[in-house]
C-alpha cells in the first residue's frame, strides 16, 4: 500500500498517525495556509446543549481520542492535550431543568455533576439560573498541535509544503507527478468542495472566528461556557469563541463578528478583559452534521475524509482509526459518515 494525503490540518494528520502505526507508506501534501485546525479551540464537549443530551457517538469518541492524543504525545515527545474543567453556566430555566433531570439518568453519570454552589461560583459569573461541571477529558491546544506534528513529519520527510495539481493526477494509472499510489485521499477541510471529484458532495462550511483575550480576573484553571466560551491556554491567555457564519470562504476576520464575540461575553461574565488577537477559521461541515469518509463511486482508490465541524478535535481520532483499519480492509466505515448515504441524491454521473 503507497497512500498520498492531500492536506495537512487536523484529518490529515490523524490519518498519518494511524498510517505510520501500521507501517503504511505514506506522504502528506499540504498548502501550509490558513486551517480551521489551527484557528480551532480543541475544546473535548461530551454534551450538546441545544438539548441537553450527549453528543453524537461521544461514549466511543472520548475514550478514543484520550488514548489516541496521549499516545501521540509521547511518540512525538511534546504535548498539546490538557485537562480542564468545564463549568457551563444555563442559560435558562429550562435548560437547568432539563439539567436536573439528566442527573437522574444514569447514562449521563460519566458526564455531569450536580449543580454548584454560591460559593463555588466566580463572582464575575453572570450566574442567573444556576451552573455545573462537566466532566471532559479536556482540549487540545490546536496550534501547538499543528506545529509539532507538522515538525515531526516533516523531519520523517512524509509531509511536503506544495499544491496539489490536478493536471498532474493520472487516476487510470494511478500515478501523481509520475508517482505511484494505491490511495490518494482527500483531506482537505472547507476547500475540498471545490474538488472536482467530490464537488457533489452536500458541504455546509461554517466560518468562525474566535478572540485572544488577557484578563488578571478569569479562573485558569476551568471553561466557562454560555453562548461563548471562555478557555485557558498556556500561554496565560484566553480564547473567546466562537461564531458561525454560512456561505463564505473568506477567511478574514470581521468587525462584525468581534463584537458579537464581546457582546456575548459580556452576557456570562463581569470580568474586566483585553482583546489582544483575533482569527478565523472556515470549518469543514456536510449539510447533515455528519463526516464525510469513503471512496469515490467511480475512481476507485481515491478517497474522502472531510466534514468534521466544530466537534474535529473530537471525532477525528475515532474515525481516522476506522477509516484506516477499512483500508486494510478490517471492518466497513459507520454507515453515518460514508459517503455512500450521498450517492443516490447528490451523485450524477
Amino acid at each position: 500500500m503507497k497512500v498520498i494525503i492531500v492536506g495537512g490540518g487536523l484529518s490529515g494528520i490523524c490519518i498519518a498517525h494511524q498510517l505510520e502505526k501500521h507501517k503504511i507508506s505514506f506522504k502528506v501534501l499540504d498548502k501550509n495556509i490558513n486551517h480551521s485546525s489551527k484557528v480551532a479551540a480543541g475544546m473535548i464537549n461530551p454534551m450538546t446543549f441545544r438539548r441537553m443530551i450527549k453528543t453524537w457517538k461521544g461514549d466511543e469518541l472520548i475514550p478514543t481520542l484520550k488514548s489516541f492524543y496521549t499516545e501521540v504525545e509521547n511518540k512525538i515527545g511534546e504535548r498539546f492535550f490538557f485537562p480542564i474543567k468545564l463549568r457551563r453556566a444555563f442559560n435558562s430555566l429550562h435548560e437547568r431543568e432539563l439539567w436536573l433531570q439528566r442527573l437522574e439518568d444514569p447514562e449521563y453519570s460519566l458526564y455531569i455533576n450536580a449543580l454548584e454552589s454560591e460559593e463555588n461560583t466566580p463572582k464575575y459569573l453572570e450566574d442567573l439560573f444556576g451552573n455545573a461541571f462537566i466532566n471532559t477529558p479536556g482540549y487540545v491546544d490546536s496550534k501547538r498541535f499543528m506545529q509539532y506534528n507538522h515538525e515531526y513529519f516533516l523531519q520523517k520527510e512524509r509531509l511536503e509544503y506544495t499544491s496539489f495539481n490536478f493536471n498532474e493526477l493520472d487516476i487510470k494509472h494511478k500515478t501523481y507527478q509520475g508517482t505511484s499510489f494505491t490511495h490518494l485521499i482527500f483531506a482537505e477541510g472547507y476547500i475540498g468542495e471545490d474538488n472536482p471529484f467530490f464537488n457533489y458532495l452536500p458541504f455546509k462550511n461554517a466560518k468562525g472566528e474566535v478572540l485572544t483575550i488577557d484578563s488578571d480576573t478569569l479562573k485558569k484553571d476551568e471553561i466557562l461556557n454560555r453562548k461563548c466560551f471562555i478557555l485557558p491556554t498556556k500561554n496565560g491567555n484566553f480564547k473567546l469563541g466562537s461564531t458561525y457564519s454560512w456561505g463564505t470562504k473568506d477567511t478574514s476576520p470581521t468587525e462584525e463578528a468581534k463584537e458579537e464575540l464581546i457582546n456575548n461575553y459580556k452576557e456570562i461574565s463581569t470580568a474586566n478583559f483585553k482583546v489582544t488577537a483575533h482569527e478565523a477559521g472556515i470549518r469543514p461541515t456536510a449539510a447533515d452534521r455528519r463526516p464525510m469518509i469513503g471512496e469515490h463511486p467511480e475512481h476507485k482508490g481515491l478517497y474522502i475524509f472531510n466534514g468534521l465541524g466544530a466537534k474535529g478535535y473530537m471525532i477525528a481520532p475515532y474515525f481516522a482509526i476506522e477509516f484506516v483499519n477499512h483500508l486494510n480492509g478490517f471492518g466497513e466505515l459507520d454507515k453515518e459518515v460514508n459517503i455512500q448515504r450521498f450517492f443516490k441524491k447528490y451523485y450524477k454521473k
